[in-house]
This record gives structure tokens, C-alpha cells and sequence, in this order.
């Protein structure tokens, strides 16, 4: 099974090595990046809603809260229709601070190929008791390589409240993982909230002119790689000459993509309107755009860029003066 498996991505690779002039993602992953975005978004309102009910979990004396968690443990209830306002006043606080949470994401796809053609021909010919070889050779060489970015900024409450329940492919579990591409499945959101909650909670995770951020940097990359290098060689004959060559094909695709995913909590407060328009099973929560939240969460990112990535490049950077207007 794995023979076949590695025969048939190595076949494959060598099509969509010869036929792609920019490569692109979806060509190996057969998944539209619109389609990546939204798996990744809903696996993220997903890890909300899993923190929150694990939040009301401990509270092991009341009723009510530890109720309220099985619902939102229980992904066949649609968020819109769970009513968080049985809640006491404190939980309802706590819980309701979860919509102006902020996360953004910053995709890089990368796709390079590679294709080596290289061919040679020895023709040898007899002189006397002794042979004279004329080797002929020739290579063909060529990479292309297309890079792909963009962001996406949401809030914890308009996932929760705004994102219709069929934007997901099945809003009752998340995709599976996929370990050829693993940016097409779940990727591990939920870890990586869980951190951020955790650190704000009980290290004192501080920000430093705003609320307390976490950034996590997730890179997959993929390589497929398939050669063909056949010989021929043509026997001597009595006065005859003598002739051999052969030709190599390589082709390889190499996929990296990358995901920064920066979270930033709630700094400002919520009054009480909003805080009801939260909790109350279908209402919309009015949240407005560009909160600080968000500003933060992108500053996070644009800081880890600065940090990780452009102080790994040799010779002089160009930097978009967008990125910097955060600072």
C-alpha cells in the first residue's frame, strides 16, 4: 500500500511539475484556499467554544455553569441557540469578555518546482586495434516558484455570533488531519488558545502598550521529488560503430506554508448591551471593527515577522511601510 501510494505521488508530482507555470496550492492540495481559510477559522471557533466550556467547568458547586458547559461541549447545539444568561453575574462577566478576544491570521503559501532534463551521447569509434570516444552531453534546468500572502483578522464574538453554521463543512466536527497537507485539516488551534488562556491566567502574560498577546509561527512543508534516468547502449559490431547514452528527467515540488496565528485579549470593557447581545441566543452581537483587540493581535503578528523572519535574510530587506504603521 505505501509502494502504491508513493508510486502514485510521485507520478502525480511529475504532472503537476511539467504542466504548472505559477504554482499554487490548490493544484496539490485539491483544496481552495477560500476552502483553507474557512476550515481554519471554524476549528478556531471551535477551541472558543471548548475553553469556555472547560472555563465553566470548574465550576464544580454550580449547577447552572456545569450545564451550560455540556452544552457547549456539545457541538450538535448551534452557538446561536444556547442561552449563557442563567449564568451569576461573575460568570456572565468572564464569559461575555470572550467576544472582544482577537485573533489574526497571516497565510504564506510557497510553492516551488523544478524540472532537470539532462541528455548524453557517446559515440565511439574503432581505429585500428583501438577504440576513440566523443561524448556529447546536454542539460535543460528550470524553477519556478510562486508565493502567496494574506491575513485574516476576526473577533471571538463574530465567529461565534456572526459566522453562519453552514460556512462550515460540517459544523458538528472539525476535518480530519491530513499528514501529506497538513494545512488543508486541523492543525491545532485548540493548543495553542489553550496556551495563550493559560499564560494570561496564571503567569501574568502582559502586554507591553496594550492587552497581552501570544503569537505561535506553524510551518508545514512538503517535498516530492521523481526522476526517471534510463541508459542505452547499442553492442559492437565487427566494423561497425559503436554508440551509448541516456537521459535523466528529475522533477521535484517542494510546498511550504505557513501560518501565524497571533491572539490578543480583552482590554476594554463591556457594556451592559453587549453583553447581552452575547449571551442571548439569537442576537447579533454588534461588534465594531479595528477594536484594539485587533490592532493588537496584528501588531503581534508584524512583530514576529520583524523578529523571526526578516532578521533571517542576508543583504539589504525592503520593508512595505504598512507593516511598520502599527508601531
Amino acid at each position: 500500500m505505501r509502494k502504491e501510494f508513493a508510486f502514485s505521488a510521485v507520478a502525480l508530482h511529475i504532472t503537476l511539475a511539467g504542466c504548472a507555470i505559477a504554482p499554487i496550492q490548490e493544484e496539490v492540495t485539491h483544496v481552495s484556499t477560500p476552502i483553507v481559510v474557512s476550515r481554519i477559522r471554524c476549528e478556531t471557533r471551535d477551541a472558543i467554544r471548548g475553553q469556555m466550556a472547560a472555563y465553566l467547568l470548574l465550576q464544580e458547586k454550580d449547577p447552572v455553569a456545569l450545564a451550560k458547559a455540556n452544552e457547549l461541549r456539545d457541538r450538535n447545539i448551534p452557538y446561536s441557540q444556547i442561552d449563557l444568561r442563567p449564568l451569576n453575574s461573575d460568570l456572565k462577566t468572564t464569559i461575555a469578555g470572550f467576544a472582544k478576544y482577537a485573533v489574526t491570521y497571516d497565510f504564506t503559501f510557497d510553492g516551488t518546482i523544478t524540472n532537470n532534463a539532462s541528455a548524453s551521447l557517446t559515440p565511439t569509434t574503432t581505429f585500428g586495434s583501438g577504440n576513440r570516444a566523443f561524448p556529447l552531453a546536454a542539460n535543460l534546468d528550470r524553477s519556478r516558484q510562486n508565493i502567496q500572502t494574506f491575513r485574516e483578522t476576526d473577533t471571538f464574538g463574530d465567529l461565534l455570533k456572526k459566522t453562519p453554521s453552514d460556512y462550515c463543512a460540517d459544523p458538528h466536527k472539525n476535518v480530519a488531519r491530513n499528514y501529506v497537507y497538513p494545512i488543508t485539516g486541523t492543525i491545532g488551534i485548540a493548543k495553542q488558545l489553550q496556551d495563550f488562556l493559560s499564560l494570561k491566567v496564571f503567569s501574568n502574560l502582559a502586554g507591553k502598550d496594550g492587552p497581552p498577546t501570544f503569537t505561535s509561527t506553524i510551518t508545514f512543508k512538503t517535498t516530492i521529488h521523481g526522476s526517471a534516468d534510463p541508459t542505452i547502449v547499442i553492442s559492437p559490431v565487427v566494423g561497425s560503430t559503436t554508440r551509448s547514452g541516456g537521459y535523466g528527467l528529475t522533477a521535484e515540488r517542494s510546498d511550504e506554508h505557513k501560518l501565524i496565528v497571533g491572539f490578543a485579549a480583552i482590554t476594554s470593557a463591556m457594556n451592559d448591551t453587549q453583553v447581552a447581545e452575547f449571551l442571548s441566543p439569537g442576537t447579533l452581537f454588534q461588534a465594531p471593527r479595528g477594536t484594539s483587540e485587533e490592532i493588537a493581535s496584528e501588531k503581534a503578528v508584524n512583530e514576529s515577522i520583524l523578529r523571526f523572519e526578516l532578521g533571517r535574510q542576508s543583504g539589504p530587506v525592503i520593508v512595505n511601510p504598512s507593516l511598520l504603521s502599527l508601531f
